[in-house]
């Protein structure tokens, strides 16, 4: 009980600071989740759906690498004023994880048999 009603204070807290610095705190938050979101998943989500050589280091990759760059982007006062820091981050992503996934193993068999699968019902479905 003690701990939950300390969390609530803390929470309070923080919106109370939060209010009274009237600025883009939590639109500002959430772009950079967005961004960060959609740089880091984004690429491969995609791949995986759609590529069938996609595999996990490739996908390991871009996330790091979507994450990193959003991060280093933000920091960056000119290149955060050129460019919304999702768009470099997703694009990177994209490169790593298809560069990684290209020099790295191929997923196994029973991968290509699930996703094989997997097309072949979109295909029935969307006829």
């Amino acid at each position: 009980v003690f701990i939950g009603r300390l969390s609530v204070l803390v929470v309070a807290m923080i919106a109370v600071v939060l209010a009274y610095h009237p600025s883009d705190t939590i639109l500002t938050l959430v772009g950079y989740a967005w961004a960060g979101f959609g740089s880091a998943f984004g690429p491969a989500i995609l791949l995986s759906l759609y590529w069938k050589r996609t595999n996990k280091w490739g996908v390991l990759a871009g996330m790091i690498v979507g994450a990193v760059v959003v991060i280093t982007w933000v920091q960056i006062p000119s290149l955060k004023a050129a460019m919304y820091e999702m768009v470099p981050g997703f694009f990177c992503s994209l490169l790593a994880v298809i560069i990684v996934s290209l020099v790295t193993k191929e997923p196994v068999k029973a991968i290509h048999r699930e996703f094989n699968e997997m097309e072949a019902v979109l295909e029935e479905e969307t006829k």
